[in-house]
């Protein structure tokens, strides 16, 4: 399956009823302008969370720097008005749902759609993806490629870190920050060792200077 369009996704929810519970998953390309923004999934949450509690929509999301990949369950009444906006949201492009099916029950408890980061060369020793061995066999990300059998083992997988009762504040170890990679060079610029190395910098320059001018 592969819809990328909202009009086609419209035709393929024909045969569901209004109040049939769907599981959706769709892949999209992450903008240009996106990757900079350290908010990012700040201004997705926020956006997101009004919408979801009161419709009932559970769910994640997760990235590496190319792709976003989330997973929606809800009802095709609610589905539908989310999709239309997401399709419309310039964060993202060229948006695919590879999977599309009506289920019995939630499969995620949580929706506050909670992200994570399948880019291995921004994870830290101390996250919780470093950590979950069982994460390896979906890297390199490549979701486009996967078969549906597989994207429904990464979804069992990806269950494991669907823990409703962790805070925020908690959860910020996983919690994902979309990073452009040349953007780390700002962040050292920004670290306060630099800061530290400079001062000592400019103070071995400014001792200097007053020594030539005491020998001269």
């Amino acid at each position: 399956m592969m819809i990328s369009s909202y009009d086609h996704l419209k035709k393929a929810m024909n045969e569901f009823n209004d109040t049939t519970l769907i599981r959706l998953v769709y892949v999209s390309n992450i903008s240009k302008q996106a990757l900079p923004d350290p908010l990012l999934f700040e201004h997705i949450r926020t956006h997101s969370e009004d919408y979801n509690r009161k419709n009932n929509i559970k769910g994640m999301l997760c990235n590496n720097q190319k792709y976003f990949l989330q997973c929606l369950e809800g009802t095709k009444q609610a589905l539908l008005p989310l999709m239309d906006r997401i399709f419309q949201d310039k964060r993202h492009k060229k948006l695919r749902v590879n999977l599309l099916k009506p289920i019995e029950h939630y499969s995620f408890d949580d929706w506050r759609m909670r992200s994570l980061s399948l880019d291995e060369s921004l994870w830290c020793k101390g996250t919780i993806q470093a950590q979950s061995p069982e994460l390896m066999k979906f890297i390199p990300f490549k979701p486009l490629e996967w078969s549906e059998w597989f994207l429904e083992h990464f979804l069992e997988i990806m269950r494991k870190f669907d823990d409703v009762n962790q805070s925020y504040e908690a959860q910020q170890k996983s919690y994902n920050i979309v990073r452009d990679p040349n953007a780390q060079v700002v962040s050292i610029l920004d670290s306060t060792l630099l800061h530290a190395f400079l001062l000592v910098l400019v103070l071995a320059v400014l001792l200097g200077v007053l020594r030539m001018n005491a020998i001269i």
